[in-house]
Parts: C-alpha cells; structure tokens; sequence
C-alpha cells in the first residue's frame, strides 16, 4: 500500500484569505486591488479592440491582450504562496525562498513588457508597409518568421499568407508585436 499525503485546506484557504484575522475584507487589500486593476485593465482592452478592429486584426489583438494578462493574472498568486510558507516557519526566509521570489519577479517582466507592445499596436493600429524579404525560416514554435531587408524580423501571423525569399510585399502589420497579418505580392 502506497502512502499519499494529503494537501491541507488551511494552505488553499490561506492564500485566498477570504476572512483574514486581521478584519480586512478580502477587496481592500493591495494585492486583490492590484489584481482587480489587471482584470479591468484586460476587460477595457477587450471592448476597444471589439469596437475599434474587426476581422484577423481583433483576433490577434485578443489573443495578446488576454493571454498576457492572464500570464500576469496567474503570477500574481506565487507571491501569497511564498509569503505563507515564510510565515509558517520560525527561521524566517530562506535563500531558496528569496530566490525563487527574485526569479518570478524576473520573469513576469516579460508578459508585461508583451502587454505593453499589444497595448501600443492597439493604440497605434496595423500599418501598412512595403517590405522586401531577405530570409525566410520555420522556427517550429508558432508561425514562419522572415527577415526583411531593413533587419527587421517579423512573424507571420497565418499559414495562408504565403511569402517567398527574394519577393517584394505590401504587407499589413502589427509593428510593435512584429506580426504580418496580410501580404500581396509587389511587381
């Protein structure tokens, strides 16, 4: 017979802290203000593009919008967890603890720095370009990527778009996301 332990309910009820002994209702406090902030912030993001954009453009601008937000959203819990376990033990902080504080707050900055980038293509709108493709190559993670003659590297947002080393395009893109959402090819 195998042992299984069992997660306490005071762990997940500790870090939600609906009814904190302190007397603070759960929405007065920082964290869930911040958090709150987050949600309202992705939900006006949402109603502008709805208005704004339509078609492949509000898709993507979506897509970014929620998904980084929500990368956010979830990050934003670590915290709480690692402050109960400090809490929890007499010694205080340990290294480990700090370190891995130190790592998360490190890596939300990406997602952040990505919602900043959808926020301004929101704002700013797709333009359209002409761009001459120098390279073009497959990283297998997303979208075919190309290199145009500028330097600039951008990533194809569909497989439909079909563009070829070499070829001249008037492409519609998200300049600060780097994404090409539509091509014709240039004679």
């Amino acid at each position: 017979m195998s042992k299984t332990t069992r997660v306490p309910l005071t762990a997940l009820a500790s870090v939600l802290n609906l009814f904190p002994p302190d007397g603070r209702v759960w929405y007065k406090k920082k964290r869930n203000i911040l958090r709150m902030a987050l949600i309202a912030f992705c939900l006006i993001g949402m109603l502008v593009v709805c208005f704004k954009y339509g078609g492949n453009v509000r898709k993507h601008l979506w897509i970014g919008i929620g998904g980084y937000s929500g990368v956010l959203f979830f990050f934003s819990f670590f915290p709480t967890y690692v402050f109960y376990r400090i809490r929890r033990r007499q010694a205080g902080p340990t290294k480990a603890d700090l370190g891995f504080m130190a790592f998360l707050f490190l890596l939300s900055f990406y997602p952040l720095i990505m919602l900043g980038m959808v926020t301004a293509d929101i704002v700013q709108g797709p333009i359209v370009k002409v761009i001459h493709v120098e390279e073009k190559w497959d990283p297998k993670r997303g979208g075919d990527m190309v290199k145009t003659s500028e330097g600039t590297q951008y990533e194809i947002a569909d497989r439909k778009i079909n563009m070829r080393e070499g070829g001249t395009y008037r492409v519609k893109v998200l300049k600060h996301s780097k994404l090409i959402l539509e091509a014709k090819r240039q004679r």
